[in-house]
């Protein structure tokens, strides 16, 4: 974490956002992980709000630039990841208290190369904390993990750009 920075607040939400996600890779309590995700997903979203409402409130050029990036955020392939997923999955568990992440074993289908003349098919669960796949949206079929990933680099190029701009 920077030490020299126009949006503390901001950054203390992400890093708060950076350690529920690592809580995430280990978690196999089925509870447990639902409600890391719910949290993971809202404090990325929170990012933004702390962003404008308290980092922009100590600074009138922190506001004005934290609202022109957000303009910037809600087009282009770049921004994809705060559009298609931090808001979407935010709004969706706010409003429905569902997710598009799935909780429980993941079944698997294999095909096998023919035997005899014959496909085989096989299918299997994956019961584990291996593979936690996005069952809709932009993102269908990612780990929700690597989401939250993206979303976090993203998140920190975003609040390295504002600095940058703010010097």
């Amino acid at each position: 974490m920077r030490t020299e920075t126009s949006v503390p607040k901001a950054r203390l939400v992400l890093q708060d956002a950076m350690y529920v996600r690592d809580k995430l890779e280990l978690e196999t309590g089925h509870i447990e992980w639902r409600l890391n995700w719910v949290l993971a997903v809202v404090l990325l979203r929170v990012v933004g709000h702390v962003l404008d409402k308290v980092d922009g409130a100590n600074n009138v050029a922190t506001r004005t630039a934290a609202r022109d990036f957000y303009q910037s955020w809600k087009s282009g392939e770049k921004n994809a990841i705060f559009r298609d997923f931090i808001e979407r999955e935010r709004n969706t568990i706010l409003k429905e208290y569902s997710s598009d992440v799935t909780e429980g074993p993941v079944p698997v289908m294999a095909y096998l190369q023919s035997h005899d003349g014959f496909d085989v098919v096989r299918q299997f669960l994956i019961e584990e904390n291996l593979y936690r796949p996005m069952g809709s949206g932009a993102y269908e079929g990612e780990d929700g993990r690597t989401l939250l990933d993206e979303a976090i680099a993203w998140w920190a190029q975003q609040l390295d750009a504002i600095d940058e701009t703010l010097k």
